[in-house]
């Protein structure tokens, strides 16, 4: 696996910024490109287009395309969310890897195979314009103007919309969720399907 990131050790990266490693394949960037077509569309019907007859929906057992129409169109506001969720990953680089079998398969945001070395329970990437401040309050003072890309290690977070995190020099502080991702946040993964590459997962979670 290519880590972009840059080191404080060998084992613990400082930055984990967007990584490209899918433009080498002509089949591929097609597909990609039409899903940011779509996603800038909002339609769900090219959406589904693109996937795999099995595209996992959640960790809890759904899969298929029905299941994942149903999943983002049965409650209120969560049509919106699912554009906003997938142009955000989409601005996100993208990561080559393969699977225990050996299969590749390519994964968009990048951060979810380059910072395989992490916990992904217990790490944020720090969006460009995050701050850490004193308190978890929009009127707490700023203690540090993050780096965009600095990996944070969570502190504590009860799902709210703060996390106490840690940065790499050790400061601890609150940033806003908004302006933070987490590792296993949401992620496109694509595989091969009948000799083209198919969303095989759009998933959040572990």
């Amino acid at each position: 696996m290519i880590l972009t990131a840059l080191f404080l050790s060998s084992v613990a990266p400082v930055r984990l910024p967007p990584a490209e490693q899918c433009l080498k394949d002509p089949g591929f960037t097609r597909v990609r490109q039409q899903l940011e077509r779509v996603v800038q569309a909002r339609d769900l019907d090219g959406l589904l287009s693109l996937m795999s007859k099995d595209v996992r929906v959640t960790f809890g057992g759904r899969y298929g395309r029905d299941g994942f129409r149903e999943h983002w169109t049965s409650v209120p506001g969560d049509g919106a969310r699912l554009w906003r969720e997938l142009d955000l990953a989409l601005r996100l680089g993208c990561a080559e890897a393969r699977d225990g079998k050996g299969v590749a398969y390519r994964a968009i945001p990048a951060m979810f195979i380059t910072g395989d070395d992490l916990d992904g329970f217990a790490t944020w990437v720090a969006l460009p314009g995050a701050v850490l401040r004193a308190r978890p309050t929009t009127r707490a003072k700023v203690t540090t103007r993050l780096p965009p890309w600095t990996v944070l290690d969570e502190v504590e977070h009860d799902g709210g919309s703060w996390i106490e995190a840690r940065t790499p020099k050790g400061r601890r502080g609150y940033v806003r969720t908004s302006e933070a991702r987490s590792l296993l946040d949401y992620r496109i993964i694509f595989g091969r399907r009948d000799g083209a590459w198919r969303i095989t997962a759009f998933v959040a979670g572990d």
